[in-house]
């Protein structure tokens, strides 16, 4: 698929997306990303993995790189949607710039056929039978726009539908050395470097328990890392 020049039409609503101020690590990751949905046309993308590893912060920095490809930008993190059905209509809203506002999955497929739309689900999870069952319609039907979601399982009617479709990928997420490293350097921490490296290890290299640690340390050990070990090895 060709690279489309940036947009200067665009409709975006980012819901609840989270502001990044920095992001570290994932370099490879994002570069991946963006080729499959840029140049190999990907219409599904499922980013897994375990909590506080940077699914929702990857889907962000992806998405804010690639906005200016589509015509819409529509983000919702799952949590905080009343309904499926109540997400539906705002989504179709969007498109029909407030013109429709009746559930209508037709017309939205209608919508993603004829603009390039971008839609990022966050924290999709597998009991979310109607969120299911959307994915596998966006996954089957041809149209030229495409579905980001984070989910903590890969479940497996999705492994089939990537076996079996060229549009659909995945990809998953794992505790990042170089994400926690960059994030202990990044704040007014000192310790030695195998004290940090300890800290990592402490943490499983989990970014979220990562930051979790960090404010303990600054507010408890003056940002001694040292000291936070000796007394919490």
């Amino acid at each position: 698929m060709r690279k489309k020049k940036p947009n200067l039409n665009q409709f975006p609503d980012w819901g609840t997306a989270i502001d990044i101020s920095a992001f570290y690590g994932y370099s490879q990751e994002l570069t991946q990303l963006q080729s499959w949905i840029l140049q190999d046309g990907c219409r599904l993308l499922g980013l897994f993995g375990i909590g506080g590893v940077g699914k929702t912060t990857l889907a962000t920095q992806l998405a804010k790189q690639i906005q200016n490809q589509f015509d819409y930008v529509f983000w919702r993190s799952v949590p905080t949607v009343p309904c499926f059905d109540s997400m539906m209509t705002d989504l179709l809203s969007l498109f029909s710039h407030h013109k429709e506002n009746k559930l209508n999955i037709n017309q939205i497929i209608y919508y993603l056929r004829t603009h390039r739309c971008l839609i990022i689900l966050d924290h999709v999870d597998i009991d979310h039978l109607k969120y299911m069952q959307f994915i596998k319609i966006i996954a089957e039907t041809h149209h030229q726009s495409c579905v980001i979601f984070t989910s903590r399982e890969q479940y497996q009617e999705f492994t089939f539908l990537e076996y079996w479709l060229s549009s659909v990928r995945c990809l998953k997420l794992s505790n990042s050395s170089e994400i926690a490293l960059s994030l202990i350097e990044s704040q007014p921490l000192w310790g030695t470097d195998q004290e940090k490296d300890d800290l990592c290890n402490l943490c499983n290299n989990n970014p979220l328990k990562i930051k979790q640690m960090i404010v303990s340390i600054i507010h408890l050990y003056n940002g001694d890392i040292g000291k936070f070990l000796e007394r919490n090895t």
